[in-house]
């Protein structure tokens, strides 16, 4: 149950944005990857004011940057899973939505988090790697 309730408040709330409208967007004018990394500098500028009133995001501190680096990869990863899918959101509210009970819920243990984000920045590394080579 707390699956879907993430799912449709964080995955829909916020992938119904990026990559059901932006991504596309971009994706007309720029390639995936260039897509992608410019929906992940908006991303997070959408995140910027949790760090005025959300405990784990003030208690951050230089974590912001492993933060910034784990968003950016995870832009890559799910515009990859978006464009895959035929630009059908419902993988990435999916994903979304289970990420964030993974990494974010109170159920979450501080591991674990870090675990998901370490595989999202090595997805996201191999994908940029071919996601590059395709834009060359």
């Amino acid at each position: 149950m707390t699956s879907l309730v993430w799912m449709l408040t964080f995955g829909i709330g916020e992938e119904s944005g990026w990559r059901g409208y932006l991504l596309p967007q971009l994706h007309q004018r720029y390639s995936l990857f260039t897509s992608a990394l410019l929906v992940a500098v908006i991303w997070m500028a959408w995140h910027l004011p949790a760090f005025w009133f959300n405990e784990s995001y003030l208690g951050m501190g230089f974590g912001v940057l492993g933060w910034a680096i784990s968003l950016t990869y995870g832009s890559v990863v799910l515009a990859w899973i978006c464009a895959g899918s035929r630009w059908s959101i419902v993988p990435v509210i999916v994903w979304h939505g289970i990420f964030d009970l993974l990494t974010a819920s109170d159920q979450a243990a501080e591991i674990m988090a870090m675990v998901c984000s370490m595989l999202v920045i090595i997805h996201g590394i191999l994908l940029m790697k071919i996601l590059g080579k395709r834009r060359a």
